[in-house]
């Protein structure tokens, strides 16, 4: 990179007061959120087995305040009539609730588009547990994460407790984990015995020896008595486990403890509102407790329906050299939108898997040359917004806002029967704009996405932020280690890994982020979010967030800017997608070359990137492609060697659909488009993929050259200062005939720069295009 002291020659980095950024458009903002979200929330659904599953991963926010917060939840849906659920802690191994009344009303992202919303219960809780460990380490219960703030953020340490993911036999959830050595086996049910609802707990522990204690409830109000416990108005016992094992109170929490045992043992534990005086009753009812090892081979499907059949469209023009097929999406049966956000091909070429933002994946087959017959089948469904998708060994990978989860399909039948944590080490908040982004591994097996920092309602700074908020996140190839590849990113819809495994990504523009971005990255890399650096308390930009900024008055030193390989204007891209590397040589003659999507402009984009120096940097050139829905992910199909492109519409998109599937197809029809950029001390070469036609491309009329400039600081995004029109004194056709030398008056850096081109090829065809570049260097 360019040392600090000389900031690559651009212009100084000064903020810059905005209209947006008064009391007025703060006010007009906030109204429009708040009407938008009382709208959603009249109309939030409830949480359904028919689209969402039996269990549903989740932030959850429980009565009682921050303490009682569940950011990496699991509900599990006890009954039909969607009135009884218990919560579980992914993070620590408790149950954080359980109700029988009332339901969960499923508000905000999304499930109702409202910001800042989160599901929540309709009805009382029966019981509730305080943000902490669910089981002891020994008998010690005190908290180990560390962290500012309540609750502390991130799993429990691995040596504690670890889960390894959750069973589904049917309408029944099965979750594995482990305390410590103990392997532990645990699935809620609603037993009902007259006008009595009771949530029974069935645990399965394969023990280690050491004395184990289970956090129960959280209350001011507990009652132990031996086998039997008073909560408040409910009332809990237990049934089955080693000799010994009793209630205890310890402050505010109702423990169960367990002596140590090695052998496996079995209990159950029952929890309903009563005062105590049909105990007995209710233990008898319980009955013996199931063997769960039993319910994790696979079972019966949750949908059942044979394969949804749909046809593709093929382009019907096939004079361009890309052209555009549709594999038409079907048409949710269970409720949802398909809105696409990740998907990969299994080895064969002929089949993928698609996540979509409302917690699925489903498989289509089918996939050939006249996508006739395209069947559809989903395989899961109920996670956290899963925007990321990846196939490795024919196995599906996916990264929600919670996890990365690798799927098993024990018994063959195309529905998941295991979601296995594959990894989930990260601090996750109930942030409602912090998403897990795109998914990719690179030639070591490594796993990288991206990962949002907790935009504020409205956009501008950011809510509370954990160790791993605006990352490039890379998981080892056995999902066991977690580290922060690059920092300082605010909401990367989109990564690339090139074969090479060089890591690139977007951003969306925002608070330190002036325009939209293209990142080419390098490890330990800042790309300017302070608020999300790895360094934020030992720079000199102080962050937006107080908490972060401690006691230091908001400062911002220009030369500590990012260099991205590109600036891109709003019309351009207003909210970027992922990056793709072409590896066919079956897709024309661009093999070798990285592209750029846009989400917010639904476009495609030949990135031309220079190193100059330890500098990289380029410009875009867009292909003449208009998707079904946005571009976001891409992939090459390893049967066809095309590129095929996903997408979805939530908010700041121009995407005529709520989701696409398009193949982009390569027809063998020459390209004549801008394939190379160089810059020159006086100007810029640039190399097209076709020959040219003399005359008209030596002529410098047919040139128009401008440039601005923005600026990096606290606000959100940037206006265009120092704008100039430049003057094309010369243009130069170069002996390959293909590229052109343009010598450019008063040639500068720039972080904006447009190059307008009106020329033709050597066969006579008209050539318009517009190259949009970032200039950081200019070679002496």
């Amino acid at each position: 990179r360019c040392s600090t002291s000389e900031n690559c020659g651009l212009p100084a980095v000064t903020p810059l007061p905005t209209f947006s950024q008064g009391p007025v458009m703060r006010f007009l903002i906030t109204l429009i959120l708040l009407l938008a979200s009382s709208t959603a929330t009249a109309n939030a659904p409830q949480f359904k087995p028919t689209f969402n599953g039996p269990a549903l991963g989740l932030a959850l926010r429980l009565p009682g305040g921050a303490q009682f917060e569940t950011y990496r939840g699991i509900v599990v849906r006890l009954d039909e009539a969607n009135q009884a659920s218990v919560a579980f802690d992914a993070d620590t191994m408790r149950m954080a609730a359980g109700w029988t009344e009332g339901g969960l009303r499923l508000e905000g992202l999304p499930f109702t588009g409202g910001h800042g919303q989160f599901p929540s219960m309709n009805g009382p809780t029966l019981f509730k547990t305080r943000n902490g460990p669910g089981w002891s380490q020994g008998d010690s219960l005190d908290e180990p994460r560390t962290g500012g703030g309540t609750p502390p953020l991130g799993p429990l340490p691995r040596e504690w407790a670890k889960l390894r993911g959750w069973y589904l036999h049917g309408q029944q959830v099965i979750f594995s984990y482990t305390v410590g050595k103990a392997e532990v086996l645990e699935s809620p049910r609603l037993l009902t015995k007259g006008d009595r609802k009771a949530i029974v707990r069935t645990l399965q522990i394969k023990g280690d020896g050491e004395l184990k204690k289970l956090v129960i409830a959280t209350s001011d109000k507990i009652e132990a008595r031996g086998t039997w416990a008073k909560i408040g108005e409910s009332a809990v016992c237990v049934a089955g486990g080693p000799n010994g094992t009793s209630f205890e109170v310890a402050a505010d929490q109702l423990l169960l403890s367990m002596p140590g045992f090695s052998d496996t043992q079995r209990l159950q534990l029952a929890i309903w509102k009563s005062d105590g005086e049909d105990v007995e009753d209710v233990r008898a009812a319980v009955g013996d407790p199931a063997d769960l090892s039993a319910l994790t081979k696979g079972g019966p499907g949750r949908w059942n329906q044979q394969p949804l059949v749909t046809q593709g469209k093929l382009a019907s023009d096939e004079t361009k050299a890309y052209v555009l097929d549709q594999l038409t999406l079907p048409r949710n049966p269970y409720g949802g939108k398909m809105r696409i956000g990740g998907f990969d091909f299994f080895a064969d070429g002929k089949s993928a898997a698609l996540s979509t933002w409302s917690g699925e994946v489903w498989i289509v087959r089918g996939i050939d040359d006249e996508l006739k017959k395209l069947e559809w089948k989903r395989f899961a469904a109920g996670l956290h917004e899963p925007l990321g998708l990846k196939i490795v060994d024919d196995m599906i990978f996916t990264v929600a806002d919670d996890q990365i989860t690798r799927f098993h399909d024990f018994n063959g039948d195309d529905e998941a029967d295991f979601y296995e944590t594959f990894n989930n080490d990260w601090d996750l908040t109930s942030g409602f704009h912090a998403f897990c982004f795109d998914l990719h591994t690179d030639t070591s097996g490594n796993f990288y996405f991206g990962f949002g920092a907790p935009v504020r309602g409205g956009g501008r700074s950011f809510e509370r932020m954990g160790r791993h908020h605006g990352s490039i996140i890379r998981v080892s190839s056995d999902g066991k280690k977690m580290d922060r590849y690059a920092t300082g990113l605010r909401a990367p819809n989109g990564i690339g890994v090139s074969p090479t495994g060089q890591v690139t990504s977007g951003d969306n523009e925002g608070t330190f982020v002036p325009r939209c971005p293209i990142h080419w990255i390098e490890q330990g890399e800042f790309l300017g979010v302070v608020d999300a650096a790895a360094n934020y308390a030992s720079m000199k930009t102080t962050p937006t967030v107080g908490q972060l900024r401690g006691n230091r008055p908001q400062h911002l030193e220009p030369s500590e800017a990012p260099l991205p390989l590109a600036w891109l204007p709003k019309g351009v891209d207003n909210s970027g997608g992922g990056q793709v590397w072409v590896t066919s040589d079956r897709w024309g003659p661009l093999k070798g070359e990285m592209l750029h999507m846009s989400y917010g402009q639904s476009a495609l984009y030949l990135v031309l990137k220079e190193p100059q120096g330890k500098v990289m940097q380029g410009g875009v050139v867009k292909l003449p492609i208009r998707f079904t829905s946005s571009a976001m992910r891409g992939r090459f199909s390893p049967r066809d060697g095309q590129l095929y492109v996903t997408g979805l519409r939530g908010w700041q998109t121009n995407a005529a659909r709520d989701g696409g599937f398009d193949r982009v197809r390569f027809t063998g029809k020459p390209l004549r488009m801008p394939v190379g950029l160089k810059v020159k001390s006086n100007g810029v070469e640039i190399t097209f993929s076709d020959p040219l036609d003399p005359d008209v491309a030596a002529d410098p009329d047919n040139y128009s050259v401008d440039s601005s400039n923005i600026r990096w600081t606290h606000n959100y995004g940037s206006g265009d200062h120092d704008r100039k029109e430049h003057v094309v004194d010369k243009a130069t056709l170069l002996s390959d005939a293909r590229t052109v030398r343009l010598i450019i008056d008063e040639f500068r850096p720039a972080h904006q720069m447009k190059i307008g081109i009106t020329i033709k090829a050597a066969d006579g065809t008209n050539i318009r295009q517009t190259i949009w570049s970032t200039v950081h260097v200019v070679p002496k």
